[in-house]
């Protein structure tokens, strides 16, 4: 990719280091990571020497591994060929994290049927890519599934202005991570702002979701303008092929759901409450009948009182 590509063509990256100021990239070459060399380098003793490659390219950005003894791992999972890095997912070198964030933060968005959300963004991904079973989840397993995202995410990012909004995305990533972890839960898909989360306790889910609201709201809450998640979940059979790969309706109808929710709130399927009410822990609002885009007829769904 040319050096006088315009800005806004070109790939983002946040680098974390452990006690270091997070490092936003521009990405415009071929990038070299490691402890020595004329790249960038990164002080992390299970770094190699020449670590790993990232080069943008049309399809997005390219991460290669220099076989190396410890590893490149893609969330979690270790690099075995050159792969191309995702907006939201993570690249792990020892303790330090390369992060591919969205690069057209203040582009101006397509206008009426075109515009997509990042949840529709991630369920469409979802539908077309391999999308492997969590770890430990039963084939066809009964499974809740959440989407997030951030409401108004383009407006905000143009309101803030690219640092501040770099710094407020990357806290809000890590945050939601967070709550999955501490709630034993697994991230699915992430893209820019927007997740897809599977859990195999609805009360657990039910827990991350709020400590998520919970969490945001109390550290961006305040912000000018406020940042606000909206979060949807629902709880079905999310089938899997012989590869692993989770698919179905129910991924869908939860997707479905969550971009019916505002700001702030949290929206969940009648089957969800159904399963969860009889512990008589969580609250719930009125419910509302309501159309989901690309799905027939009409579903119940309910906000939930985690105020």
């Amino acid at each position: 990719m040319p050096l006088d590509a315009p800005l806004n063509e070109l790939p983002l990256l946040v680098v974390r280091e452990p006690g270091r100021t997070p490092l936003v990239i521009v990405l415009h070459e071929t990038l070299e990571v490691g402890r020595d060399g004329t790249g960038l380098l990164i002080d992390d003793p299970r770094a190699s020497r020449s670590h790993l490659q990232l080069e943008p390219s049309e399809e997005g950005v390219i991460v290669r591994d220099m076989d190396t003894t410890n590893g490149t791992f893609i969330d979690g999972e270790r690099l075995s060929e050159p792969t191309r890095l995702v907006p939201g997912a993570r690249v792990t070198v020892g303790a330090t994290t390369i992060e591919l964030l969205p690069a057209l933060l203040n582009a101006v968005p397509p206008s009426g049927d075109d515009v997509k959300t990042t949840i529709q963004r991630i369920a469409s991904d979802v539908s077309s890519d391999s999308v492997a079973r969590p770890a430990g989840f039963k084939p066809d397993a009964t499974v809740t599934i959440v989407f997030t995202d951030i409401e108004s995410s383009t407006e905000l990012s143009t309101a803030m202005g690219d640092s501040r909004w770099f710094e407020v995305l990357s806290a809000h990533n890590e945050l939601i991570r967070r709550c999955v972890k501490e709630n034993n839960g697994f991230e699915v898909k992430a893209r820019g702002d927007g997740f897809m989360l599977a859990f195999d306790s609805t009360h657990r889910a039910m827990q991350a979701m709020i400590q998520a609201q919970e969490t945001i709201t109390g550290q961006f809450g305040d912000e000018d303008p406020p940042l606000r998640i909206r979060v949807g979940a629902h709880t079905g059979e999310a089938i899997s092929d012989q590869d692993g790969d989770m698919y179905g309706y129910h991924v869908n109808l939860a997707a479905r759901i969550a971009d019916q929710a505002a700001g702030g709130e949290i929206l969940v399927s009648e089957l969800l409450k159904l399963i969860i009410e009889a512990r008589g822990e969580f609250k719930f609002g009125e419910p509302r009948r309501t159309q989901l885009k690309g799905l027939s007829g009409t579903y119940v769904v309910f906000p939930v009182a985690w105020r």
